[in-house]
């Protein structure tokens, strides 16, 4: 059932691809961090309404996550903008896990409602964006699609380019430890942490290479919630105790423990893909190495900025309104 959804889901997007023909910089605002590509051609955001959707997901020996994002905002100017999204989540379990948990069956459901504050400030030689994200706890915890609680994160980008090559960090700070475009958690997490990452990318043209080292650094209490191991029917997901065990997203619904539990380090590669034809299209596939974890996870994205399309066809907007 859930790979029939998945596979709907896929086609939906394939076929919401070919129908429009696109050029924007920040094709959806439900992304992670759309700020952070604005600064590419130094142009910042572009005034006025925006909407966009992303199809994306991870897979790994732990299980699937994949969620079909979509989000619209509003940008005051080339340098402000909020927006607002959610994503619906298809999450597959492993076969040794739904052993162990007949009741750990693959799952689907809308996630967290989000809402972004972005800030782009460009510079002659560096450029600088910054992110404050807002969660409210919408989604189903015992499907693992949410923490129970509100959430935020406060993220800064700040690259600068060397011709082809930009290398750039990211920083950032919250009460949970964000999806990103190359890994797709098999759970959430609920408790302070600040995370780093840092990398260089190469533009070749219609396509753009990266590589980069993260790092996650918790502190405090700490409480994961497994997205692939579900708490039985009519019972509340609470944990059974405080656990040492970084993998423990395997065998429970809720896990807590000491700032160990959640930290996390690693690379990332990625290749990203804006063909000419489509211009408000962007593909991407991205492998994430986390070594404390020992996972090795493999993604893709497929991100359409339907406003871009609009703007590109004045005609197919004014029909719209009709």
């Amino acid at each position: 059932m859930a790979t029939q959804s998945i596979r709907i889901a896929a086609i939906f997007s394939l076929l919401l691809l070919s129908c429009f023909g696109s050029n924007a910089q920040t094709p959806s605002p439900a992304a992670p961090s759309p700020a952070a590509s604005a600064g590419q051609d130094n142009a910042g955001f572009y005034p006025g309404w925006m909407f966009g959707t992303r199809f994306e997901g991870s897979t790994s020996g732990d299980g699937s996550v994949y969620d079909l994002g979509t989000g619209a905002g509003y940008n005051f100017s080339h340098r402000f903008g909020v927006d607002l999204g959610i994503p619906y989540f298809f999450v597959g379990t492993p076969t040794s896990i739904k052993g162990k948990n007949p009741t750990a069956v693959s799952g689907n459901g809308f996630g967290n409602v989000g809402a972004n504050i972005r800030f782009f400030l460009p510079g002659k030689e560096t450029n600088y964006a910054s992110t404050i994200h807002l969660g409210a706890p919408t989604g189903d915890k015992s499907k693992g699609f949410s923490t129970g609680h509100a959430t935020w994160n406060w993220s800064n980008h700040l690259e600068h380019g060397w011709g082809n090559f930009t290398p750039y960090i990211d920083a950032s700070v919250g009460n949970t430890v964000p999806d990103t475009h190359h890994f797709r958690r098999p759970f959430m997490t609920f408790g302070y942490n600040a995370a780093f990452e840092a990398g260089t990318e190469i533009d070749a043209g219609p396509v753009s290479l990266s590589a980069s080292a993260y790092d996650v650094a918790p502190w405090g209490p700490q409480t994961i919630v497994s997205r692939v191991f579900r708490c039985s029917s009519g019972t509340k997901c609470s944990s059974a105790g405080k656990t040492t065990n970084r993998k423990n997203y395997l065998n429970s619904s809720v896990s807590t423990g000491d700032a160990s539990l959640a930290r996390d380090d690693g690379f990332n590669a990625s290749a990203e893909f804006k063909p000419k034809a489509l211009k408000n299209v962007d593909f991407e596939v991205d492998y994430s190495r986390s070594v404390p974890l020992r996972l090795n996870s493999f993604s893709f994205g497929i991100a359409l900025d339907i406003a871009g399309v609009l703007r590109s066809h004045p005609g197919r907007l004014s029909s719209s309104r009709r």
